[in-house]
């Protein structure tokens, strides 16, 4: 799903706040420890109704999470390259995937909003695509960098070593 968020995380801060909810400024990411129960905004982009919950559970405060993409997680995943033995095709296609990311630099990448009923957080979160592309490449460079430093360390081990996933 394709989404503008710059334009977007205006619109939700000034929707919260014409709802009555005050909103309380997160970190994106902290709720993961968290127990949480996530809108599925796949299906059901629609804010307005996930803020509709929030109200009829008399939720009063609303925490909202925005991150913006940095030049330096472009710079952190071309050093990870150094690390991983990929062919000439596939190195050539991981520096064009992050190449084609650098004009998003300063971008916002993912808004999270939820409150509290009950013990548990009610989340609803949006990434954009693109930085869904910097995830699943971050993820493929971890994995490739650490089943190479795996296959040093120990050659006989048919675990699934260096295996990382945010799911």
């Amino acid at each position: 799903m394709t989404f503008n968020l710059d334009t977007l995380k205006q619109e939700l801060l000034d929707y919260i706040v014409s709802e009555g909810f005050a909103v309380f400024r997160g970190q994106p990411g902290l709720l993961e420890s968290l127990p949480t129960i996530v809108w599925d905004a796949e299906a059901h982009p629609e804010y307005q109704a996930f803020l509709n919950v929030a109200k009829i559970a008399d939720a009063r405060i609303i925490v909202f999470a925005h991150r913006e993409f940095q030049a330096s997680e472009l710079e952190e995943a071309a050093e990870q390259i150094e690390d991983c033995e990929f062919t000439r095709d596939e190195l050539r296609s991981v520096e064009r995937n992050l190449d084609d990311l650098r004009p998003f630099v300063g971008s916002t990448c993912s808004i999270e909003m939820a409150f509290d009923y009950q013990g548990r957080m009610y989340v609803y979160e949006l990434v954009t695509d693109w930085f869904q592309t910097f995830v699943d490449l971050s993820e493929l460079l971890l994995t490739a960098s650490s089943s190479d430093s795996d296959d040093d360390d120990d050659e006989t081990d048919g675990s699934f070593g260096g295996y990382y996933s945010k799911n």
